[in-house]
């Protein structure tokens, strides 16, 4: 009895410390993947709010030079006397100045910023500019989906806010319409919208967050991806469509490990959207008949996706994450850098909104 005594309780303590020592490797698993995935979404907040401060200052040394090329004066680029400047010449509100500051600006910072997350925060993302076999049958595949989301969202959205604004309740929206009708504003639309901005929201918002987020679990990557890349718009119609937008795009990059096809499908989806800008431009009423004819194509053929393909679009699982999804998203948006991006993205929201209902 002594031995079978001695020998069943030495059992259950063993049973015990393997418990506890499992328990406290899970313990200390959890707390690295913490601290790892803290200091990425660190990285990444410190980031994003380098580039809105990127984007300001370039904005007006930008401005500087345009003011100084065009009329000679020497004026330093705040306050309201640069402000009258820009108010008293019609010329820096047309298309062809707006659209080429938009390309400047953006092609500079952005540059600057890659900079930075290489040298120093030793950021690589040369590997997710990879081409492989099957690209463009992703490409293929998911265009027509992502037209369909779009149409689909763009419509719904239009009668929210036709409908808050028979009500006096004037809801912010981006203004994409020519002011100035040329080859040059032509040009530098084409070149900012089609080229441009695909290849720099691509880079930032699915290669940089998506790769900082995803060893930490790739449908977190994207759903936070998606939601920065969708309020960094600052207007509220624009920011559900490009969440939307987002999240699609962001599982093809996860599972294509690569932003070329999103690269690609978002240049594709720009450039179907500047159709009927062209058809105003040049006053031919057929190219909106190619606009309706490549909607209809793309419902019908992104219909045909979703659900026969749905799987290959559906956002990727979380694998091989020791922490609860709860804790990972609470780590990943409310770390320090990224609650400052929040506040600063809120108030954009909160004031532009005033001073629409003004």
């Amino acid at each position: 009895m002594d031995n079978f005594g001695y020998g069943g309780f030495g059992g259950f303590n063993n049973f015990n410390n393997m418990n506890m020592n499992y328990d406290y490797q899970l313990y200390a698993a959890r707390m690295n993947e913490r601290r790892l995935l803290k200091r990425n979404a660190s990285i990444l907040g410190v980031l994003l709010l380098l580039y809105e401060l990127l984007c300001y200052v370039v904005g007006r040394v930008t401005l500087f030079v345009i003011v100084y090329i065009h009329s000679g004066v020497l004026a330093f680029p705040v306050g309201s006397s640069f402000n009258n400047i820009l108010r008293g010449d019609d010329f820096y509100f047309s298309t062809a100045v707006n659209m080429g500051f938009s390309c400047i600006v953006v092609v500079v910072s952005v540059i600057v910023l890659l900079l930075i997350a290489r040298l120093g925060f030793k950021v690589d993302l040369t590997h997710i500019y990879r081409f492989e076999k099957g690209q463009g049958k992703t490409i293929a595949t998911c265009f027509p989906a992502v037209m369909l989301t779009n149409l689909a969202l763009a419509t719904i959205i239009g009668m929210i806010v036709s409908y808050l604004s028979s009500y006096g309740i004037t809801v912010p929206q981006a203004d994409f319409s020519y002011t100035d009708i040329s080859a040059a504003a032509f040009a530098m639309q084409i070149l900012y919208g089609v080229v441009i901005a695909p290849l720099a929201e691509e880079t930032l918002y699915r290669g940089l967050a998506i790769h900082l987020l995803k060893p930490y679990g790739k449908g977190m990557a994207v759903i936070i991806s998606s939601l920065v890349f969708g309020l960094m718009h600052e207007n509220i119609p624009q920011a559900v469509n490009a969440f939307c937008f987002g999240l699609v795009m962001g599982s093809i990059t996860v599972s294509c490990n690569s932003v070329i096809p999103t690269i690609v499908v978002h240049m594709l989806n720009n450039a179907l959207a500047q159709i009927p800008d062209i058809a105003d431009i040049i006053g031919n009423d057929a190219l909106y008949q190619v606009y309706y004819a490549l909607a209809i194509l793309s419902l019908v053929i992104g219909l045909y996706i979703i659900f026969a393909h749905h799987r290959k679009i559906r956002l990727p699982k979380d694998e091989n994450c020791v922490m609860q999804t709860g804790e990972r998203y609470k780590t990943a948006m409310l770390c320090m850098p990224m609650v400052f991006y929040w506040l600063y993205l809120a108030y954009q929201y909160i004031s532009s909104f005033i001073l629409a209902n003004i």
